[in-house]
């Protein structure tokens, strides 16, 4: 009798434990993600990086952004990096409103601050 009652004034105690437990678990999965992922804080990352993380993919070399482009302009001008013409309106214009097979980028994909560091590393004035 005395092995069962110790037995249930430990249950509470190890139910405890395995909460606490998995509450720490979960607590360190964003942290590790974060490690594991190269997560970057966009908002204070530099105009460069920023391209590269938010247009890279379609408008760095090889990209479907840059194919398409080669197909109008001559050369490296496909490469937005590259070009001399761009404005900042005209970006903007292009990323909120899409331009082609291009789809608008909302400002929950890159906020308006985002767009101003992309701006300046492709606005060569």
């Amino acid at each position: 009798m005395n092995q069962l009652m110790a037995c249930e004034k430990q249950r509470p105690l190890q139910q405890f434990r395995k909460i606490l437990l998995a509450g720490l678990l979960i607590a360190s999965i964003p942290a590790h993600a974060q490690e594991k992922s190269g997560w970057i804080d966009l908002e204070k990352q530099d105009s460069a990086a920023l391209f590269g993380e938010k247009c890279g993919m379609c408008h760095k070399a090889g990209g479907m952004g840059t194919t398409i482009l080669s197909r109008r302009l001559q050369g490296e001008q496909a490469l937005l990096e590259n070009r001399l013409d761009l404005k900042a309106e005209y970006i903007t214009a292009v990323v909120r409103g899409g331009f082609g097979v291009m789809y608008p980028i909302s400002r929950g994909e890159v906020s308006d601050e985002q767009l101003v560091k992309i701006q300046q590393h492709l606005v060569k004035e």
